[in-house]
């Protein structure tokens, strides 16, 4: 979780930052492009003179681009050759232009186009994720000092509380083979009860490979505990609905074999 909340994290500042800018960028440039192919009829006469007086058509937000973008910038000297103008051939100059400055080919200004709202949205989503990073980072060191162990005597809860066997009145086990938790009930040093958590997803886990540390540890507890243990029991009435529909199958099979008889 660490990783994923600071790589995303890192991955929409880096889009709020530059990667929309630079969208936008490439996107006034390929206007730039259309623009021409439209002007190409009516100027071809004086048509080196005409392209070099047009700027790329940046949008008046000047937030929308990169920092260091140069707004009085004018087209591409790719634009300004006549031959390569002729036919009216704007889309094939852009394809040379854009693959010279490794840019995307394929540009949709309408669906490219990233507004203020959108870039803003990155830093917002950016934020998100390293708030969760840093209370991720919160509780994994929170954590990473702690462990729950066990000795002859008692269980040594994460948090430092000692609960000696002979002192534990109860333990709920009902959520320990779906989410590795379970609760110890005990009388403390002042004879009031007292409650502590049993783990096993956050401290030890369940892998085999490693001898299902938190396994063996709850079963330590178990071993040497005398009190109530409340465990998830099925109902015996569920279970006798369960068997009704087999028992009146098997009846019906009988009377269609006497039947049949």
């Amino acid at each position: 979780m660490l990783v994923m909340f600071g790589g995303f994290g890192s991955y929409f500042l880096y889009d709020w930052k530059f990667g929309y800018p630079k969208k936008n960028f490439i996107i006034a440039h390929y206007k730039a492009f259309s623009a021409a192919g439209e002007a190409w009829a009516g100027n071809r006469g004086n048509w080196e003179e005409f392209a070099k007086q047009q700027q790329i058509p940046f949008e008046e937000d000047h937030s929308l681009y990169p920092p260091d973008t140069d707004f009085e910038a004018k087209w591409p000297e790719i634009l300004f050759d006549k031959e390569g103008m002729e036919g009216g051939d704007d889309e094939g100059l852009w394809k040379t232009f854009s693959g010279e400055k490794g840019w995307s080919q394929q540009v949709d200004p309408q669906e490219d186009f990233m507004s203020k709202y959108k870039i803003d949205q990155q830093l917002y989503a950016s934020g998100v994720c390293f708030l969760l990073t840093g209370l991720t980072l919160f509780f994994f060191v929170r954590t990473k000092g702690r462990s729950m162990k066990v000795d002859d005597e008692a269980f040594y809860s994460p948090d430092g509380a000692k609960v000696p066997f002979d002192k534990m009145t109860q333990i709920d086990k009902r959520k320990w083979e779906t989410k590795g938790l379970a609760t110890i009930t005990y009388s403390d040093e002042n004879g009031t009860s007292s409650k502590v958590k049993v783990d096993g997803m956050v401290y030890g886990q369940f892998k085999e490979e490693n001898g299902a540390p938190a396994e063996a540890l709850f079963q330590y507890i178990l071993v040497n505990f005398e009190g109530e243990l409340i465990e998830l029991v099925v109902d015996e009435e569920e279970d006798e609905e369960a068997d009704i529909p087999s028992e009146a199958s098997d009846e019906e099979g009988d009377s269609k074999e006497d039947s049949s008889n």
